[in-house]
């Protein structure tokens, strides 16, 4: 009879039906009635459920818990030195640019030409300007292919000079 109840009781706790009560119940009838072998198990699972429900985190888990976060909030120092393989690319790479910056202002003299007024003309802009739809289309087609073509350019020489440096890299290592 009480194995035929404990198993009614087991079921309606499993099957999440049971209330307080009969969950009191349950523990009461696992704890003082003699048992078959099959319930055990579940006398020794309520006994666990009610040591951890005893079981508390203390008056200073707060405490703790706020100075550990803390701690690792707090940035720490870094100290980096650069290694003398970096400051000589580095170096290198500054000798190169003000190489190259000079040779462009010695060879490239900015020179400008002396207009007197009379020699301004001012350019008519109007005869330039799309009279169709079609046309300020098709003018402004051309000119995206023209940036698209140019970006092109600029990409692959871009990447050539990247894996001359790359190159570059390898040898000074």
């Amino acid at each position: 009879m009480k194995q035929q109840q404990i198993q009614s009781l087991l079921d309606k706790y499993f099957a999440g039906e049971s209330s307080l009560q009969e969950e009191a119940q349950l523990r009461q009838l696992l704890q003082t009635e003699p048992i078959s072998a099959e319930h055990l198990n579940y006398r020794e699972w309520f006994q666990l459920l009610e040591e951890e429900a005893e079981l508390s985190l203390g008056d200073d888990f707060d405490a703790k818990v706020m100075a550990a976060i803390e701690a690792s909030n707090k940035p720490k120092p870094v100290i980096r030195t650069l290694s003398v393989a970096w400051v000589l690319r580095i170096a290198a790479v500054f000798a190169l640019v003000a190489t190259g910056l000079w040779w462009l202002v010695r060879s490239n003299p900015v020179e400008q030409p002396i207009v007197a007024e009379a020699e301004v003309k001012v350019i008519d802009w109007s005869k330039y300007e799309p009279k169709t739809v079609e046309e300020a289309y098709e003018v402004t087609r051309k000119a995206l292919r023209k940036v698209a073509t140019e970006f092109n350019e600029g990409t692959a020489i871009a990447t050539q000079s990247i894996d001359k440096m790359g190159e570059m890299g390898k040898l000074i290592k």
